[in-house]
């Protein structure tokens, strides 16, 4: 019998989930970029998924595990807490290669004591983390945080299952022995693209007065607007060769 304490989160089917998973297939299947396959992952946990904020967690090649995507900032800081801890679900699930749950963070101290402080302070209660798979490897995790105890029926573990199958699909794109040597080196793009965005965020940041959220919701959007890649966009921000102040014109020149 379900806690009553925990919120079932049964109610959130969606009425149309197959529409739903076809509008991801569907952008899958025109060969988007990395950026683009994670944000439509980040998308649908918080979307189709319920949950109050997502991320991803990869293998990184150099040994050790990075973050790739994140919702927003308080989830990338969850996500980064457990690299730097080496504990939580996502790190529990990429080891094991099998979904890890907790219902409600505030039995879990035991468990995850370095985490979990941090997690609840943070605004989480419940976390789901998925493991991103590939020829029989585990290749990362997707991390579902939520806002209050939570508990799942067994379709909406399978369904995260389905999202995080299909972002690993969209990773690859390829067939053959090397796919995943292909996703790990697209993993160490990844790494490499976010540190240019996060030096991008800064000097759009610096140059503008903006705090850093609304920075890179600027370069963001800026990269929407155009459909550039957004590590195009990052990249010409670093080199100088796109003014800062040109993302936040009505117009772009």
């Amino acid at each position: 019998m379900t806690d009553p304490l925990l919120r079932d989160i049964s109610e959130l089917r969606p009425p149309h989930l197959a529409d739903a998973l076809a509008e991801i297939t569907s952008q899958l299947t025109g060969g988007p970029d990395s950026a683009t396959v994670l944000r439509l992952v980040t998308d649908a946990g918080t979307g189709m998924l319920g949950a109050a904020a997502t991320g991803v967690m990869m293998v990184d090649p150099r040994g050790g595990v990075g973050v790739v995507a994140a919702s927003d900032q308080p989830a990338r800081f969850v996500e980064l807490l457990q690299t730097q801890t080496q504990q939580g679900p996502c790190l529990d699930c990429i080891a094991t290669g099998a979904i890890v749950t907790a219902q409600d963070l505030e039995f879990e101290r035991t468990r995850w004591p370095e985490f979990v402080p941090s997690a609840v302070a943070m605004g989480y209660r419940a976390v789901a983390a998925v493991p991103l798979r590939l020829d029989g490897q585990v290749m990362g995790g997707l991390n579902l945080l939520y806002g209050e105890p939570t508990s799942w029926p067994v379709w909406h573990l399978r369904l995260a299952q389905v999202v995080s199958d299909l972002a690993v699909l969209g990773l690859v794109q390829e067939h053959g022995d090397r796919r995943a040597d292909r996703l790990a080196e697209r993993t160490m793009t990844v790494l490499n693209d976010l540190v240019h965005l996060d030096h991008a965020v800064g000097m759009v940041a610096g140059t503008l007065d903006l705090d850093p959220t609304a920075a890179r919701t600027a370069i963001t959007a800026y990269a929407q607007r155009l459909q550039r890649p957004l590590r195009d966009v990052a990249r010409a921000v670093t080199q100088g060769d796109l003014d800062p102040a040109d993302l936040t014109a009505d117009r772009p020149v």
